[in-house]
């Protein structure tokens, strides 16, 4: 039994669906930042609101002062990510509300949109946004996965509707297990945001 390599498969067999919603995902964020460019107001409003800090990583710009504080703040940057952000906002509320996901993505990335991806004076610098965009991309994939796992549950909901509720039930279980295989790749790709949002990006912005 190898469930990464489980996860793997699904998402090799379903790439379509994946690669859909990427793109869908990608253009929810260039909506967000286009609104965020003909409204400075609006952009510096969710700013204020949400916090610059929150996309900066768990350091901010200051470089931490030795491995175990820097390690420490990317566990706590991945137990956020994770238990919070994706078991509490996406995975649990979709097994009863399998819709739920893809709506929660869509405000998720749109807000990143407007918030964290164009430049703003004197707040959001260029030099302090660029290594920002990998967090982004990792993080943001980490999330448009297990939402595709959600969605994934939403399509044998929808096709096993006429089986009957037993035939029906096992079957949406078995897609809720692969959910549950799924979450190994997104535990990955958030552990790998949180190291380089603590590590990396600190120090990055002290370059530029």
């Amino acid at each position: 039994m190898n469930p990464l390599g489980d996860a793997l498969g699904i998402i090799i067999r379903n790439w379509k669906l994946l690669a859909g919603l990427n793109a869908l995902y990608f253009c929810v964020i260039v909506i967000g930042a286009t609104i965020a460019l003909m409204s400075p107001s609006l952009h510096l409003s969710m700013i204020q609101y949400i916090g610059a800090s929150t996309i900066a990583g768990p350091s901010g710009s200051n470089v931490p002062a030795n491995t175990t504080e820097a390690l420490t703040a990317a566990a706590y940057a991945f137990a956020t990510s994770f238990f919070v952000n994706t078991l509490g906002m996406i995975t649990v509320p979709s097994i009863v509300l399998p819709i739920w996901a893809p709506i929660i993505g869509a405000a998720r990335f749109f807000i990143w949109g407007v918030t964290y991806v164009s430049p703003l004076d004197g707040v959001l610098t260029p030099g302090k946004l660029l290594p920002q965009y990998l967090a982004m991309l990792l993080e943001g994939e980490a999330y448009v996965i297990a939402i595709f796992a959600c969605v994934r549950q939403l399509s044998v909901a929808l096709a096993s509707a006429d089986m009957g509720f037993r035939r029906a039930l096992k079957e949406y279980i078995k897609a809720v297990f692969d959910n549950l295989k799924l979450l190994i790749i997104v535990v990955i790709l958030l552990a790998a945001a949180a190291l380089y949002q603590a590590l990396l990006v600190p120090i990055l912005n002290g370059f530029l």
